[in-house]
């Protein structure tokens, strides 16, 4: 009897803990979830398991930062990067979101070894200016880097390598990642290994 009392108790607190409670007054949904409701009638639907980053507004003096939006889980690197190039679609746009890649970047190839991502550019990047073209490395390598075992990314023009700068404006040829970029992720910023003490 006492075995039998125990299992009711026990089976009504399970049954309870797990029900479903209606909030008893509407609450607002934040403007990075709604982003992931409805379909999108243009661009790529952003909903799924990828991430890209896009440029998200900011005040007049502040240096725009990236924000992370989903994508669909891409079958390969190249598609998520393709994804990415073709920027916000028109919610995440009416929300402010934008990118500093240019639009007729071509990412010819991506070609994933152990942790190092190796990415085939055409030359569009040649067009930006120096704060464009830091925010849309930081666009790439973040996005890439939200890929699974991710962590450094080598980026190439047409097959040649080339000296990329970092978010403080040094260059390097060296492959990056998104701790030669602090500063400029919005959410999500990983902590940042403290230099060495003298």
């Amino acid at each position: 009897m006492h075995r039998l009392l125990t299992a009711a108790v026990t089976a009504a607190l399970l049954f309870t803990g797990c029900a479903i409670r209606e909030d008893p007054v509407p609450r607002a949904i934040s403007e990075e979830d709604q982003a992931n409701f409805g379909e999108i009638a243009t661009g790529d639907v952003a909903e799924g398991g990828g991430r890209i980053y896009l440029v998200s507004p900011s005040a007049p003096d502040a240096q725009p930062q990236l924000r992370a939006v989903s994508r669909n889980e891409p079958a390969n690197p190249q598609e998520l990067l393709r994804s990415l190039v073709l920027g916000a679609n028109p919610d995440e746009s009416a929300l402010g979101l934008s990118s500093a890649i240019p639009t007729d970047l071509e990412i010819i190839g991506a070609r994933t070894v152990g942790t190092r991502l190796t990415i085939d550019i055409n030359d569009a990047l040649d067009e930006l200016s120096d704060q464009g073209l830091r925010q849309a490395l930081a666009q790439i390598v973040a996005t890439a880097s939200s890929i699974d075992q991710v962590q450094l990314v080598r980026l190439r023009v047409d097959g040649e390598p080339q000296v990329w700068p970092t978010g403080d404006g040094e260059g390097t040829d060296q492959p990056l990642s998104i701790y030669d970029y602090p500063g400029f992720l919005e959410t999500s910023q990983p902590d940042f290994t403290a230099p060495p003490s003298a």
